[in-house]
């Protein structure tokens, strides 16, 4: 794989030349907005970097097309409200994310659901 530029464009291609990821460089280092596709060209993750770090809103799907996880970050952490999900396309659980920290009340989910039960984490700040 051909090393990636200092600043610009790098397209990532499978061995059939098919697009496997985009992402862009500034000063040696993945910023702004980057996409991965599976084999038969499915999205698989879409967000963005800063400074090499992932940063604001990324969402994660299955090879099917279904949505696995969405979430957001702040310099590279987990910050915010996170939602993901199973191969049925129902909620696994659901929550807030405080500096890479789980944080407040997180839902849980059956596999057909159904809410299963909601376990608190310490409130951060």
């Amino acid at each position: 794989m051909a090393k990636p530029p200092q600043n610009g464009e790098r397209t990532m291609r499978y061995a059939d030349g098919s697009i496997s990821g985009i992402e862009h460089y500034l000063h040696g280092k993945k910023s702004g907005p980057a996409e991965y596709r599976y084999p038969n060209g499915q999205l698989k993750a879409q967000g963005a970097f800063v400074k090499g770090r992932f940063s604001g809103d990324w969402v994660w799907w299955r090879e099917d097309g279904g949505i696995r996880q969405k979430g957001s970050f702040l310099d590279g952490e987990q910050h915010g409200f996170w939602q993901r999900w199973n191969d049925l396309g129902n909620l696994i659980d659901e929550g807030e994310w405080v500096n890479g920290k789980r944080s407040g009340p997180w839902k849980h989910y059956d596999r057909d659901g159904t809410l299963r039960e909601i376990v608190s984490f310490a409130e951060r700040a």
